[in-house]
């Protein structure tokens, strides 16, 4: 929904390695000024996913999992899934190739390409029982994890050299 009451919620952006990353962190220049008029950003609330039309094609999407409410541009595409769509599973299918070339696929305009909402609801995704889904978005959470612990040990032992 537009924050058509101007409401001083944080302003964000979503980064195509960090997903939701607040935009005094993002630009040098702090983002959005505080006066600025945000009544066309829209509200994300936890739990939604945005992304930037212009830039999902390399990975410019992220997932809400604050507890408080935040802005985003009007340029970009926000939106929740229902109770059939585990959000963790959908998480990781957005991260695959398939994904990939469904976008490739999709995706519309001349020297800038878009993928807008309307085409995302066009896209192909096989979808197991939503406690299938909880299982396998679950895994790759663990599996991400795993990745993460590893990685930051290796650089610590190089720290170490």
């Amino acid at each position: 929904m537009r924050n058509a009451d101007n409401l001083d919620f944080e302003s964000y952006s979503v980064s195509n390695t960090s997903g939701f990353v607040p935009q005094s962190e993002q630009f040098e220049n702090g983002g959005t000024m505080a006066e600025a008029d945000k009544t066309a950003y829209w509200i994300v609330e936890p739990g939604s996913f945005a992304y930037n039309p212009a830039r999902i094609n390399v990975g410019s999407i992220g997932y809400l999992s604050t507890r408080e409410n935040v802005i985003v541009s009007s340029l970009y595409e926000v939106f929740r899934s229902d109770e059939t769509c585990d959000d963790r599973f959908l998480w990781h299918w957005f991260k695959t190739a398939l994904f990939a070339k469904q976008i490739e696929a999709l995706q519309e305009g001349g020297v800038r390409l878009y993928f807008f909402f309307d085409k995302l609801l066009k896209s192909r995704i096989a979808m197991p029982s939503t406690g299938e889904q909880h299982a396998i978005g679950s895994f790759f959470d663990l599996l991400d994890s795993l990745i993460t612990l590893h990685q930051r040990e290796r650089f610590a032992d190089l720290d170490e050299t």
